[in-house]
């Protein structure tokens, strides 16, 4: 018989897999906290919870700001309700080490229709579109007209926040550019080694990516500090 590969953890088996970290994690606490609101799994046909990488480091998320930073549940479901928005709130951004890439955008994300952009995520419609007009930003057709992809929300964000620094999104196009080279030299080194496209390899794909693209962008803060510093050094 062919045995069942799943896709999700069982309650039991996140408690387990997230024990080492958190060695007071009980089902009882996890359950606690999905009725709050924080963690949202899907359920089997059964009723039984299906917990996929993305609930788990949810959780894990849940339970750092818990325990290394003594956030109140209350203050922890509103900082994930802006990280659902696309936003990365200041004040969580240590705890998440490199949460942008926890996730591949190969899988399904929510997208926020163009004419809901002001009301939903407190970007207008019209510098979306701009966004879009220079390639930096994909806006898809959906049920609601045109819509915003969902990977591209925290991209939006970050060139909305930009505008302080006189950096429009026609600027911001190199950006774009120096993305799409490094995503294909990510493709060149890893893809050969993942011969077989199972639950268990895509999952340790994303775990190195989260891995590789930390490094690499440690080694780029280097470099442009370096760099930076050698054009101001006369003002140093």
């Amino acid at each position: 018989m062919t045995p069942v590969v799943r896709d999700y953890l069982t309650i039991g088996e996140v408690v387990q897999k997230l024990s080492a970290a958190h060695p007071d994690l009980t089902i009882s606490k996890v359950r606690f906290l999905e009725d709050g609101g924080l963690i949202a799994p899907d359920r089997t046909a059964g009723g039984y919870r299906k917990y996929r990488p993305a609930d788990v480091q949810r959780l894990e998320l849940v339970l750092k700001l818990q325990r290394d930073h003594f956030m109140p549940l209350a203050v922890i479901r509103d900082k994930l309700e802006d990280l659902d928005k696309g936003k990365l709130p200041p004040e969580i951004r240590p705890a998440l080490e490199h949460a942008e890439a926890m996730s591949l955008p190969l899988d399904d994300t929510e997208t926020v229709p163009l004419e809901r952009t002001s009301e939903v995520l407190g970007l207008p419609s019209a510098f979306i579109r701009e966004l879009a007009s220079f390639g930096i930003v994909s806006l898809v057709n959906g049920e609601r007209g045109e819509e915003l992809a969902g990977p591209d929300i925290g991209i939006a964000h970050t060139c909305w926040d930009l505008r302080r620094f006189g950096i429009e999104p026609r600027h911001t196009r190199m950006y774009e550019s120096f993305a799409q080279r490094e995503a294909a030299f990510y493709q060149q080194i890893l893809m050969p080694a993942m011969r077989h496209w199972t639950p268990e390899a895509r999952q340790k794909l994303v775990e190195t990516l989260i891995d590789l693209m930390g490094r690499t962008g440690e080694l780029k803060e280097h470099m442009v500090r370096r760099a930076v510093g050698r054009l101001f050094e006369d003002l140093t």
